[in-house]
């Protein structure tokens, strides 16, 4: 097995899940305009007006949601896992996810695509920080941490 000693890789991989984390936040509301969206999709008596408001906050809604569970599931695959093969467990997760919200042929399918996009969500964004600290020397801890939510920046700017 390869064993990277880089501490600024070990990061720059780690933090992917970040990433991803702010890919999604985005990605809601650089669709929901999208005529395609509104018609695949619509709900309402008219064409393409896409789904119901209510239906359209549980979509939106779904990838906190398993953003909260990934959170809370995190540590105890953690302590089954270690950090480490967790955070990589997530990205696996993620492709699940994304597969499913690509391949969507209802509501339904979309709201389980997202919500399991949100698992990997909770679980890089819950671990990713400690083992990052954990790996980092004191001097440059807040740096190498900071760099999760910089890469969560960049994922909300890359999708806008």
């Amino acid at each position: 097995m390869l064993r990277i000693g880089n501490l600024y890789l070990i990061t720059a991989i780690a933090v992917t899940g970040g990433g991803l984390f702010g890919f999604d936040i985005a990605s809601m509301s650089a669709i929901l305009g999208e005529s395609q969206y509104k018609c695949y999709f619509n709900q309402g008596d008219e064409p393409c007006v896409g789904p119901r408001s209510s239906v359209q906050g549980g979509i939106t809604a779904a990838m906190p949601g398993g953003s909260w569970l990934g959170a809370i599931i995190s540590g105890t695959l953690a302590d089954i896992l270690g950090r480490r093969k967790t955070i990589m467990v997530g990205p696996i997760v993620w492709c699940i996810g994304s597969i499913l919200c690509c391949a969507s042929q209802n509501i339904g399918m979309l709201v389980v695509g997202r919500l399991i996009c949100g698992i990997c969500v909770g679980i890089c964004s819950a671990q990713v920080p400690v083992y990052i600290s954990e790996l980092s020397p004191p001097s440059k801890r807040g740096r190498f941490v900071g760099t999760q939510q910089w890469a969560i920046t960049w994922g909300i700017m890359i999708m806008l």
